[in-house]
């Protein structure tokens, strides 16, 4: 994804929280003039995650988990190192409750994307787009415009829009045509999943920023970035299963915030059950 390389990542005096993971515009679901569009936005993300705003970060807090990052992307395939960097960068981004804050923008987005994904308009940054208008395109073009839309004008643009792409382009059918009833409750589902592994995925490549310049080839940060998502995944998904069995199997907008920060925080504080 030529992510690992292009960028040095956060130094360690950067907040746990950025500004703009507590501020952004708001996402409104559904135009019915009779019931009102449902609507999400940082701040109310923020109001439903458990634990207290984290405080000013301590003094070279990544340094751990980006030493053992290092010296995973030196061994070739030493797994053992890359769960200690997961398990440090946990405790030293405030674990799930830490992280879920940070990523609140992708949390906003993802309702969006829901929303989208279940046949309703959706309207942000002052455009409405549904997927009734992206009939007859291509699905490469309309994975595009999906993304685009829902990206918000903030400092995790980037990220957001991988994460979409990646999901989008993971649970579609390889046709020509994008149709809207491509999306039924299984691959709503899924995209969900794989949209939460890969906004978790980003955030840890981020993280760890120069670690990953340990490797001695640059091919490595491909099949770096492989295992790094996929272990990721594997955690995520059960998590969705899990939490989306508990609301009935059923994903909502009433649900899917709540549902976004359980999965994100329960990924995230597995990590630190790893061993060193």
């Amino acid at each position: 994804m030529g992510t690992s390389a292009s960028s040095t990542g956060p130094n360690n005096k950067s907040p746990l929280l950025p500004p703009w993971a507590e501020q952004g515009g708001s996402v409104e679901v559904g135009s019915d003039v009779i019931v009102p569009p449902q609507e999400v936005d940082n701040g109310k993300v923020q109001e439903q995650i458990p634990g207290s705003v984290p405080n000013i970060p301590s003094p070279n807090r990544l340094t751990g988990a980006r030493r053992a990052f290092g010296d995973y992307a030196k061994s070739g395939s030493d797994s053992s190192n890359l769960r200690s960097s997961l398990k440090k960068y946990s405790r030293s981004s405030g674990g799930g409750s830490g992280v879920s804050r940070r990523l609140a923008s992708g949390i906003t987005a993802g309702s969006g994307l829901l929303g989208m994904m279940q046949g309703d308009s959706v309207k942000y940054n002052d455009r409405t787009l549904s997927l009734s208008e992206l009939n007859g395109l291509t699905t490469d073009q309309a994975i595009d415009r999906i993304s685009d839309h829902l990206t918000p004008d903030n400092g995790d643009a980037e990220s957001v829009r991988l994460a979409i792409d990646f999901a989008l382009a993971e649970v579609l059918p390889d046709e020509e045509k994008f149709d809207e009833s491509m999306f039924t409750d299984d691959v709503v589902t899924e995209a969900i999943s794989c949209y939460l592994t890969d906004l978790i995925f980003q955030d840890v490549v981020d993280g760890m920023g120069k670690a990953w310049f340990h490797a001695e080839h640059p091919s490595k940060h491909h099949k770096m970035e492989e295992e790094l998502r996929d272990l990721i995944k594997v955690i995520t998904q059960s998590k969705v299963e899990k939490i989306t069995s508990d609301n009935g199997g059923h994903l909502s907008q009433g649900n899917i915030t709540k549902i976004q920060i359980d999965a994100i925080s329960q990924t995230v504080d597995e990590w630190e059950s790893f061993n060193d």
